[in-house]
């Protein structure tokens, strides 16, 4: 049995279409779930984007947001305050900068373990005493090549 050249390219062009309307799909939902998120924390919509203008990327808000479309999922389905948001992006931030694990929204929202701000500042003073010393030793080192 011989498939005609005319029933692939059929059949090529059936699942092209297909694709193309799963992705239309995907993006519109994306959109709506980021139009709902505007809308519960009443965002101005202009201040927002998708990376590379493609919906379910990630989605920058101002200069204080960016959020993946599971985060955007997340946050719309279970009515998450902005607030409550800032405060786990300004804990990862913390956390990056020492090397500690860094929580999803979903675990930090349901609760799961994290090192107390008092860690941090701890830290970060400590980690100013050795930038300190660092750069005192530096300027030494240098000095003595002049």
């Amino acid at each position: 049995m011989t498939i005609e050249y005319e029933e692939i390219k059929d059949t090529m062009s059936k699942k092209k279409q297909k694709l193309e309307q799963l992705r239309e799909a995907y993006h519109a939902a994306c959109n709506a779930y980021r139009d709902e998120l505007i809308r519960q924390w009443e965002l101005s919509p202009c201040y927002g984007y998708w990376n590379s203008d493609t919906p379910g990327t990630i989605y920058h808000y101002g200069d204080t947001h960016n959020l993946t479309m599971e985060d955007i999922i997340y946050i719309v389905d279970n009515g998450i305050k902005e607030n409550e948001v800032i405060r786990w992006e300004d804990y990862t931030l913390s956390a990056h900068e020492f090397g500690f694990h860094l929580p999803s929204l979903r675990s930090w929202h349901q609760g799961c373990p994290v090192a107390p701000q008092s860690t941090f500042d701890r830290l970060a003073k400590m980690k100013a005493v050795l930038a300190a010393a660092i750069k005192e030793e530096h300027d030494r080192i240098e000095g003595d090549i002049d």
